[in-house]
């Protein structure tokens, strides 16, 4: 390897004129630094400014994911709640109405599907309704697949026309 570099450097370097050395060693270190600056150091000083800006945002993203991973793993051991048939969930509506005492302000709950009744509120405070709805999906799994919400004249009231479900069809 020796003999192979003594040859090149004789073969192109010693056969070159003392001034026409010199300016090439000139030249190679005002280029060589420059090159060395725009080729390795700058590009990596810039990537380095937007690496230490986008990791932070990356391990939150990174947590994140493991997070709604491990929910995820949770609600897939969870067990499925029983699908009730009309007359099941008529008599559940009904019950869970009367313990929130919004019975009154019922006009009618008719059955709609085999897992499905529609309902009808004259006057209930539009907070009650949403309580109301937060405890039938929390206790019985029930949840409004569709609803018709009406202002009244008075504060806070409202005219409710509701279809209600317990998933039978998901």
């Amino acid at each position: 390897m020796k003999a192979r570099w003594r040859a090149l450097k004789k073969r192109y370097w010693d056969s070159r004129a003392l001034r026409e050395r010199r300016a090439l060693a000139l030249a190679a270190a005002v280029l060589l630094p420059l090159v060395a600056y725009f080729m390795l150091w700058q590009p990596a000083h810039s990537a380095n400014a937007k690496l230490r800006s986008a990791v932070p945002a990356m391990r939150a993203q990174a947590q994140q994911l493991h997070t709604q991973t491990d929910e995820v793993g949770m609600l897939r051991h969870r067990p499925h709640p029983a699908v009730l048939d009309a007359a099941a969930l008529k008599t559940a509506v009904e019950a869970s109405a009367m313990r929130l005492q919004i019975r009154g302000a019922i006009t009618a709950i008719e059955v709609q599907e085999p897992n499905a009744v529609r309902i009808t509120l004259a006057a209930v405070s539009f907070e009650q309704w949403l309580r109301w709805l937060r405890v039938l999906e929390q206790e019985q799994h029930i949840r409004a697949e569709s609803a018709g919400i009406a202002a009244l004249p008075q504060s806070g009231m409202v005219k409710i026309s509701a279809t209600l479900s317990n998933g039978g069809a998901q």
